[in-house]
C-alpha cells in the first residue's frame, strides 16, 4: 500500500513538472516539444525507475520533430520489418548501453525520445547495409565470383558496425561536440560572470544575463538550468545536474568551485575570475600540443599519399614486367593491375579520408 502511494506521489510530480515545462514553451511560442511519448517515458524513468517499454504503433510518433525525409524513409522500412527491428531494440534496452545512450541523448539536448532514436538508428543501419553489400557483391561479382559466398557475413558485419555507430556513437559525438563548443566560449562566459557578481548583481541574475546573451551552447545549458530554477530546483543543485549532462571537462571544473565557493561563503566573482584565467591558459596549452601533433602526421601524409603510391606503382611495374623466359612477368600474381586499382581507388582514399576526419576530431577550437 506504501509502496502504491508512493508511486502516486511520484506520478503527480512529474504531472507537474511536464505542466510547467509544457506552460513554458506555450509561453515562449514552442510547441510539440513534450508529447505523449516523451511523457510516458519519463513516467517510467522517474515513477518505474525503468528504461521506456516499446510502444511505437503509429509513425507519427516517430517522426515527432522532425521532418527530414531520410526520417521518413527509415520509417517505411522500419513499418515492413518492426518484429526484426523491435527485437534488437529490446535487447539494447536490456542492456547497461541503453542508459548511456539515454545520457547520451539527454547531455546532447536531442529532441528524439531513446526509442525514437534507436528505431531510426536500426532502420538506416538496415538501409546503410543493403547499400554497401550490394556493392561490394557487384564488386565481387566482376573480380571474383568465388568471394560471393562472403556476402552474408558482410552483411551482418556491416550491419552490427552501423547500428554501433547511428545508435551509440553519433549521440556520443554529438554530446562530445557540444562540450568542445562550450569550450570555446567558457572563459569569455565566465569573465562575463565575474565581472556582474563584482558589480554586486546576483548569482540568478548573472545566470540569465549568460543564457540571454550569444554564448552558443554554453547559453543554451545555462536556459536548461535556468528552466531548472524557475521550477523549484536549488541552484547548487541545478548547476550540479549541468555539469552531470555536460561533457566539458573545463564547465565541470568551473562549476564545482563555483558550488564550493557557495558552499563555503568565499568571494565568488574572485573565485571564477580565477577559473576563467586557468581555462584559458589549458586551451592556448591544447593548441600548441596540437601543433606538435601536426608534425608527425604531415610525415605520415606524406608518406601515405606520395611515397606509397609511387612504391606501389614501381613495385607493380616490376612484378609484371616481361623479363622472364617466353615473355612471363618478373613476379606473376604478386601485384595484379586489378589489385592496384583497387588500392588506389578505395584503400588510399580511405585512409587519406580517415586522417583527415581524426585531424579535424582532434583539433582544438579556440
Amino acid at each position: 500500500m506504501a509502496d502504491t502511494k508512493k508511486s502516486e506521489i511520484d506520478l503527480d510530480a512529474v504531472q507537474n513538472i511536464v505542466k510547467k515545462l509544457k506552460d513554458k514553451d506555450k509561453a515562449k511560442g514552442i510547441t510539440g516539444s513534450l508529447n505523449e511519448g516523451h511523457l510516458k517515458e519519463l513516467r517510467d524513468i522517474i515513477a518505474e525507475g525503468k528504461l521506456a517499454k516499446l510502444n511505437i504503433d503509429t509513425e507519427a510518433k516517430l517522426l515527432v520533430n522532425s521532418s527530414s525525409s531520410l526520417d521518413k524513409t527509415a520509417v517505411k522500412v522500419y513499418s515492413s520489418m518492426h518484429g526484426f527491428v523491435n527485437k534488437i531494440i529490446q535487447g539494447i534496452l536490456k542492456n547497461s548501453i541503453g542508459r548511456k545512450i539515454a545520457f547520451y541523448l539527454y547531455s546532447a539536448n536531442s529532441k528524439k525520445s531513446l526509442v525514437q532514436h534507436l528505431v531510426l538508428s536500426v532502420a538506416y543501419s538496415v538501409m546503410l547495409s543493403l547499400l554497401l553489400t550490394g556493392i561490394i557483391f557487384v564488386i565481387l561479382l566482376f573480380v571474383n565470383a568465388k568471394f560471393l559466398f562472403l556476402i552474408p557475413f558482410i552483411l551482418l558485419f556491416v550491419f552490427l558496425l552501423a547500428v554501433i555507430a547511428f545508435a551509440y556513437i553519433a549521440p556520443m559525438q554529438s554530446a562530445k561536440k557540444r562540450g568542445v563548443m562550450i569550450d570555446t566560449e567558457l572563459p569569455y562566459a565566465l569573465r562575463h560572470i565575474a565581472t556582474e557578481l563584482l558589480a554586486g548583481i546576483g548569482l540568478y541574475k548573472t545566470l540569465q544575463s549568460v543564457a540571454k546573451n550569444d554564448y552558443g551552447v554554453l547559453s543554451d545549458e545555462m536556459s536548461r538550468t535556468i528552466i531548472e530554477i524557475e521550477n523549484g530546483t536549488e541552484t547548487k543543485t541545478a548547476l550540479r545536474h549541468m555539469a552531470l549532462r555536460s561533457q566539458s571537462k573545463n564547465l565541470n571544473i568551473a562549476l564545482f568551485h563555483i558550488i564550493r565557493t557557495l558552499d563555503t561563503g568565499g568571494n565568488l566573482s574572485q573565485t571564477i575570475d580565477s577559473v576563467a584565467d586557468t581555462v584559458s591558459f589549458d586551451l592556448m596549452e591544447s593548441a600548441k600540443q596540437f601543433g606538435e601533433k601536426m608534425n608527425l602526421f604531415g610525415i605520415i601524409f606524406i608518406f601515405g599519399a606520395i611515397v606509397l603510391p609511387v612504391f606501389l606503382a614501381i613495385l607493380g611495374a616490376i612484378a609484371n614486367a616481361p623479363i622472364g623466359q617466353g615473355g612471363q612477368s618478373f613476379m606473376p600474381g604478386l601485384i595484379t593491375p586489378t589489385l592496384l586499382g583497387i588500392v588506389y581507388l578505395f584503400v588510399l582514399p580511405a585512409v587519406l579520408i580517415f586522417m583527415a576526419y581524426y585531424i579535424k576530431m582532434i583539433e582544438p577550437k579556440v
